[in-house]
């Protein structure tokens, strides 16, 4: 079975009848969720920049976030936005994420070197004589001093692609007709679409090297427009 590589989102089942959730209106039940989904998304670690705020929930779901109890209210004004309250102790954080690789790249630097103190171990069991000639071979091989055909330094130095340097995105950067047809394909707003994409971008202090490609990427991981109905 495929890894499952979607991302979550932690909510307690009686969640819906806690008495400043069940309290809300449709808008604002709604924006709790989708803002949640957001911040996961972008690894914003539930910080709701105001600007987006107010382009998808609007002011009124706002104030009804941020008043719905008087100690502990879901959305918490701060300086340039909102936060979600609590975001860090119900919902994985950028930390977590990063803490998570870096178990990742220990625990694989572990496991080469377990493999390594295998392999010697095990050369120390074979016959004099083999050991012998595997080193004699391996000093010819690294004392040779004739470039093989297979040497990058046969016909000169070897040449390192140059790298195109990463920038921030331009401020008159848009999309192409190419964005536009792929973002058609799954049903999404192309314009919309830019808007975050260049709003991320901005407020996360991005770099690219290519910022086209790096929006097509966008578009590919951007979930497809969805009818939901709320009774």
């Amino acid at each position: 079975m495929a890894k499952d590589r979607r991302l979550y989102a932690k909510f307690d089942i009686n969640m819906d009848e806690h008495a400043k959730v069940i309290m809300l209106s449709d808008e604002a039940f709604r924006a709790l969720f989708e803002s949640t989904f957001y911040a996961r998304r972008q690894l914003t670690d539930g910080f709701l920049d105001e600007r987006i705020v107010l382009r998808k929930w609007g002011e009124k779901v706002a104030n009804e976030l941020s008043s719905n109890d008087p100690a502990k209210p879901s959305w918490v004004k701060v300086d340039g936005g909102w936060q979600i309250h609590d975001f860090g102790e119900h919902q994985t954080t950028t930390a977590d994420i990063q803490a998570k690789r870096e178990a990742g790249r220990l625990g694989g630097l572990a496991k080469a070197s377990k493999v390594l103190a295998g392999a010697t171990a095990d050369a120390k069991h074979l016959p004099s004589n083999t050991l012998a000639k595997t080193e004699t071979e391996t000093e010819t091989e690294t004392n040779s001093s004739f470039p093989t055909p297979e040497s990058p330094t046969l016909f000169g130095e070897e040449k390192k692609p140059r790298k195109k340097p990463s920038t921030k995105i331009p401020d008159d950067w848009k999309p192409t007709e190419e964005h536009a047809k792929r973002a058609r394909q799954k049903n999404l707003d192309v314009n919309q679409l830019a808007e975050h994409f260049k709003l991320h971008a901005e407020t996360h202090d991005r770099r690219a090297a290519n910022w086209n490609s790096a929006f097509t990427m966008w578009i590919t991981k951007a979930q497809p427009k969805q009818a939901t109905a709320w009774g």
